[in-house]
């Protein structure tokens, strides 16, 4: 069973569905047309692109959100493709400020 590396390290079972979610709501924020069709059709497409990657039935989750990038830009869903990497960047800033904050109780409670 092909399991997903996150990025705390822990692993959690693949699910084709949260790459649908993740494709689905990039197209919603775009307001772009899409039918399930479309969307399970460019899950798969992920699938196989991310494929090249998993090592000991293992992937990561970065190199599977690069993949769908890779799959939306190829389909020519240019800019579904950039509102999913405006999510992705806005996330990653979260977690930046939230491991910051992190840091700093870290700082103050070992000075006290």
């Amino acid at each position: 069973m092909l399991k997903i590396r996150k990025r705390d390290e822990s692993l959690e079972d693949f699910d084709l569905k949260k790459i649908e979610n993740a494709i689905e709501r990039a197209f919603m924020a775009e307001h772009k047309f899409y039918n399930s069709d479309i969307i399970e059709m460019l899950a798969l497409r992920v699938t196989a692109d991310f494929n090249k990657k998993v090592v000991n039935e293992i992937v990561a989750i970065e190199d599977i959100q690069d993949s769908v990038e890779v799959v939306l830009i190829q389909a020519g869903y240019i800019d579904v493709a950039r509102s999913y990497m405006i999510y992705r960047k806005q996330h990653e800033n979260l977690r930046q400020i939230k491991s910051t904050s992190l840091d700093y109780k870290n700082v103050i409670n070992n000075y006290l």
